[in-house]
């Protein structure tokens, strides 16, 4: 079964939509019944939450509080900015250096570790985010279906095809078949899927605008990803699925021209999380300590770009453990800024690898008393709190973090193991069930559940929330059985 639901869902976040022939280039589409009765957005809503699951269980990410948290805060200021209604979005950071980025239908945006480190600037980076939220707000998944009608039975008939391998045990063939069917498709509608493209350029540009940023940085990312496929020869995923024309880079141009130019600073928040990306993806953490040193040597004191280069030098000096140097390195930024997190973390990082876990729990503390809904203080503080045999002291916090955070791993796995270190049974199986359905293994999911079940005994007001919980994992094919 859950061979046949990634299959499904391969489907329907298909790349390269397309665009009616007819539709002119500045005339944005009548969304609605057309498109909807395709797929509706709650059908969108429900398939790309489940392929987010089962992507997170087969995809390397990257579980660093701090990115996830300055993305999402990122991810959202643009949603609300762009055409997109009630702004329900998951993420996703993949550990792969390839610049790409991606959004599919129903909120789930994925980022690549490499779009990090190769966008210079906060701007170029929301530029290509913002781009995928254009895709997302004008629905070109169910528009390409809906206009694709002379393709669409022969389409569906060989992903069913597809789909009854899959379920008959044969899963690879499945898989197969289900991409060159994906290939054809795409081939037919490539003229279009650039329309689409340059659609979701105009709309992403009117909301780095309404954002607060420079809808120059568009055109300036565009342009270095074609001369870096150019001159070096390698191409990024990201022109692989998003073709840049010249036509469209001249587009881009142009659009942003018709803006009042303005200065805008660069988020020093942004810098710093690129820096931490960058040094935990150094080959060679001694060569980057060497390299943050001349940095700083060749850095004005008090900038912000001074400030970077600290906080590089002392993520660096962690990788080598060189701890007595990194402490001191942060010195002048804990004093400037002690209650500021990308520092704090940092430290707390330093006192994790000396296996100062009480150190780390005074650090935190109090900021996060004062912060008490900041995400990555909260996980740094319940790994500290759990790393120092004290797990009771952020079971309530991590349950409270879990009903916000519902489809976030990280904050279950951490409940895993503060019940396993209060030797709670009931509080493991149930969190271990949750960390399972998040990486799209029901059958595990549902093992635990019932585990959880069995050892609720007469305890009836919670039984009834298992089985509640058992029934919404459950698949649906399963259901009607």
């Amino acid at each position: 079964m859950k061979r046949l639901i990634a299959i499904l869902l391969i489907v329907l976040t298909a790349a390269s939509p397309v665009q009616a022939a007819s539709m002119s280039s500045n005339e944005l589409p009548e969304l609605g019944d057309t498109a909807s009765s395709i797929v509706t957005p709650e059908q969108e809503y429900v398939l790309g939450r489940a392929w987010m699951r089962q992507l997170r269980g087969s995809t390397p990410s990257v579980s660093d509080p701090l990115v996830q948290d300055y993305l999402e805060r990122l991810a959202y200021r643009l949603a609300f900015h762009s055409p997109m209604e009630h702004p329900d979005l998951s993420l996703i950071i993949i550990k792969d250096r390839q610049i790409n980025a991606f959004a599919v239908p129903g909120g789930v945006v994925g980022v690549n570790v490499g779009l990090l480190l190769y966008a210079e600037t906060e701007a170029e980076a929301a530029a290509v985010l913002a781009h995928e939220f254009g895709h997302l707000s004008q629905r070109h998944f169910a528009r390409r279906l809906a206009e694709n009608k002379q393709n669409q039975w022969l389409y569906l008939g060989a992903m069913l095809a597809s789909i009854a391998l899959a379920a008959a045990g044969d899963g690879q063939a499945g898989f197969a078949g289900l991409a060159s069917t994906q290939a054809a498709m795409v081939d037919n509608q490539l003229s279009y899927s650039r329309q689409y493209e340059q659609e979701a350029d105009r709309i992403g540009m009117q909301t780095l605008v309404d954002s607060g940023m420079d809808p120059h940085a568009m055109p300036t990312f565009f342009q270095r990803l074609q001369r870096q496929s150019r001159q070096v020869g390698n191409i990024p995923e990201f022109i692989l699925t998003h073709p840049l024309t010249e036509s469209r880079i001249t587009d881009t141009i142009n659009r942003a021209n018709q803006y009042p130019q303005k200065l805008t600073q660069d988020s020093l928040d942004y810098q710093l999380v690129r820096v931490r990306l960058a040094t935990t993806y150094l080959s060679d953490s001694g060569r980057g300590v060497a390299f943050f040193q001349q940095q700083l040597i060749d850095t004005n004191a008090n900038t912000d770009r001074a400030r970077i280069n600290r906080l590089g030098l002392a993520l660096a000096l962690t990788r080598e453990r060189e701890y007595a140097k990194a402490r001191e390195a942060l010195v002048p930024l804990l004093s400037e800024n002690p209650q500021r997190v990308d520092y704090l973390v940092a430290a707390t990082e330093i006192d994790f690898a000396e296996q100062k876990y009480d150190d780390a729990i005074r650090r935190l503390e109090p900021v996060l008393t004062l912060n008490p809904d900041n995400y990555p203080l909260l996980v740094y503080y319940a790994r500290a709190q759990i790393a120092a045999n004290h797990p009771e002291r952020v079971i309530e916090r991590l349950e409270a973090a879990a009903r916000e955070r519902s489809d976030d791993p990280q904050i279950w796995r951490l409940l895993v193991d503060a019940y396993t270190g209060s030797k709670n049974n009931l509080g493991i199986f149930r969190s271990k069930a949750e960390v399972y359905f998040l990486s799209g293994d029901n059958e595990k999911a549902l093992e635990q559940l019932q585990l959880a079940a069995d050892g609720a005994k007469k305890n009836y007001p919670l039984t009834a929330k298992i089985q509640k919980r058992m029934r919404e994992m459950q698949p649906e094919k399963d259901k009607k059985s």
